[in-house]
């Protein structure tokens, strides 16, 4: 089989989820071809820009996402069943490598896109859209639904309902659970033994995305009167700018037992999950997901607003009743003394986690994809 997986680096889901699949085809059909194509920044200036103002605006100005998720939440409006940027490089990129099937992660990546693609290739082409977010509501683009999509994968049975309702043929949704990179299944399957998580202080992340947008120095600031109390690990993504920058405040502040890390590879990021008492992140879709998969607590961090598409996870959360967030430095404070003083809290909040796992039916995965009866 020749799969092409369509994804983009606007936020760390679509990424995520993308190379995860081309791990797991790789096992599955070892015989076939598979590409991942970051097809919004490769296909057209005006498209790569776009990614470029997402990410800045996700880094610095996240109340700016209310107006910006709403402009593009009607691009298919001046695009009906095409694709306008970036066209040429599509139809270039379909015929030389002739798929079988294509697979997009990414919102603004099916619909038209799928159109063309069968208009190119011919109406036996497949087509699956692999819907990364956990709830539906205001937040979930429209343009996750594509009339031209064979399949919706969704992982959690609140986006299946929110694809219903958008229309969508309910006999071609399947809910079957995330699919992660085979090392950090490998990791979260292992049995977690009692001295596994064993640790002198209590590990509090500080949690960022691939590009490395954090607020950890306020945070690391805020916490100092919790020195000798927890350990912190702060992780500064790709960004090495962002690292050197908080290994200086720790040298400069050795009385909190803290840490800074670079990028970590998902089996790293799967080990720091199962040992972490919990993890303070921006409440984007993988992060959320990857937790709940491996019962690692979150507590959101909603500085500068909450993104429309943040509140998807938030949504979740809440109904399962684990929805912690911040909108401040003083307040991660509070509810970290709180748990502290009060452990109960903590271990009732990591009971609701071990008992809910959002596990897959990786078996189902592979069967959609493959076409397997």
């Amino acid at each position: 089989m020749r799969v092409l997986i369509l994804t983009s680096s606007g936020g760390t889901a679509h990424d995520a989820a993308a190379y995860a699949l081309r791990s797991w085809l790789k096992d599955w059909d070892p015989c076939g071809s598979v590409w991942v194509e970051h097809l919004l920044e490769n296909s057209s200036p005006v498209l790569r820009k776009g990614v470029h103002l997402y990410n800045w605006i996700q880094k610095n100005f996240p109340k700016l996402h209310q107006i910006y998720w709403r402009f593009v939440e009607f691009e298919d409006l001046w695009k009906p069943g095409t694709v306008l940027f970036g066209r040429p490089y599509l139809i270039r990129l379909l015929k030389r490598l002739q798929p079988n099937l294509i697979i997009s992660t990414h919102p603004h990546i099916n619909r038209g896109h799928f159109d063309l693609a069968k208009r190119v290739l011919g109406p036996s082409l497949r087509c699956i859209t692999c819907c990364t977010e956990l709830d539906g509501g205001f937040g979930f683009s429209r343009n996750w639904v594509s009339p031209k999509a064979d399949q919706f994968w969704a992982i959690t049975p609140e986006v299946a309902q929110e694809v219903k309702s958008r229309k969508y043929q309910e006999d071609r949704i399947a809910v079957l659970g995330p699919l992660f990179d085979p090392t950090f299944e490998k990791v979260i399957e292992e049995p977690l033994y009692k001295n596994q998580n064993s640790s002198s202080l209590p590990i509090l992340v500080l949690g960022t995305g691939a590009n490395g947008s954090n607020n950890h120095v306020e945070l690391l600031n805020t916490l100092l009167p919790l020195s000798g109390r927890i350990h912190v690990i702060a992780l500064c993504g790709k960004r090495a700018t962002a690292k050197a920058e908080l290994d200086k405040w720790i040298h400069s502040h050795p009385q909190l037992s803290a840490e800074a890390l670079g990028f970590q590879s998902p089996s790293e990021m799967a080990r720091l999950y199962r040992k972490a008492w919990a993890m303070v992140t921006r409440p984007g879709a993988r992060t959320a997901t990857e937790a709940l998969a491996a019962g690692c607590i979150l507590i959101f961090n909603g500085f500068g607003s909450t993104m429309p598409q943040e509140l998807l996870a938030r949504r979740y959360f809440f109904k399962m009743g684990i929805d912690v967030a911040i909108d401040n430095p003083e307040h991660l404070l509070k509810i970290i003394v709180d748990w502290l003083n009060h452990p109960k809290k903590q271990l009732l909040l990591k009971q609701i986690y071990n008992e809910n796992p959002l596990i897959n039916d990786r078996d189902g995965i592979r069967k959609m994809i493959l076409e397997l009866n």
